[in-house]
């Protein structure tokens, strides 16, 4: 049985955004561990749920499908998937060198507005708290990257955020982990102020993999609790 806290983050659903509202709504409850690896996600209970027929929510699971948080199995539908290990570290390092190369391009073709942007972003997450730290964290990168003007360069590395982001959100809740990360983004954010790309670069790739590190240890720590309640 799914969780009443899934149904109930939806207050409405609006005619003709069904599908993204159930896609957004299980997405999320995914990222929080409301819903866990392995919890099948039956079409009629959603849809009894979410007050909606079978189609939209049809589409949402296609969606959540095709980016890596589902899939469908014989007999038992949809139900919640998750990487391992490996995959994570894999995973982890294409996204930092799709991520220095983003980096790279964005600071040699970095306007002045863009740079505010940039500037503007940092202080954001210095100022946060943990709450919202994630989306933050990633405001501050995407606004370099953006400069960029490599559109399909940040959609490549906008799916693996999607694919990595309940596991690489976990270094950010540790204590102490959010001044760390203030610092690394300082020293980001001065390369970007010399216009530095190559230095850039290689500050983000370092703060990506260690970031992704200090989340895969988390993670085994997490597998290893789960075991042994079992």
């Amino acid at each position: 049985m799914l969780p009443t806290r899934l149904f109930a983050s939806v207050e409405t659903i609006a005619h003709g955004t069904a599908a993204e509202t159930i896609c957004i709504a299980l997405r999320n409850a995914i990222l929080a561990d409301i819903i866990q690896t392995g919890q099948a996600l039956p079409q009629s209970e959603l849809a009894n749920g979410f007050g909606v027929s079978i189609i939209p929510v049809r589409e949402a699971l296609k969606r959540l499908e095709a980016e890596g948080f589902v899939t469908c199995l014989p007999n038992r539908g949809a139900v919640v998937i998750g990487l391992d290990e490996e995959d994570i570290l894999e995973y982890s390092r294409i996204r930092a060198l799709l991520e220095e190369q983003a980096a790279l391009e964005g600071v040699r073709n970095m306007t002045r507005v863009d740079l505010a942007h940039v500037e503007d972003a940092y202080e954001a997450f210095v100022q946060d708290g943990v709450a919202h730290s994630g989306s933050l964290n990633r405001a501050f990168h995407n606004a370099i990257y953006a400069a960029a003007r490599r559109p399909r360069l940040l959609e490549m590395i906008e799916d693996l955020h999607i694919k990595l982001d309940r596991y690489i959100r976990g270094h950010l809740v540790i204590e102490g982990r959010k001044a760390i990360t203030d610092r690394e983004h300082k020293a980001i954010l001065d390369a970007c102020l010399a216009r530095d790309p190559e230095l850039c670069a290689r500050l983000t790739r370092d703060h990506i993999l260690e970031a992704a590190a200090i989340s895969v240890d988390v993670f085994r720590k997490k597998v290893a609790e789960e075991a042994a309640v079992k």
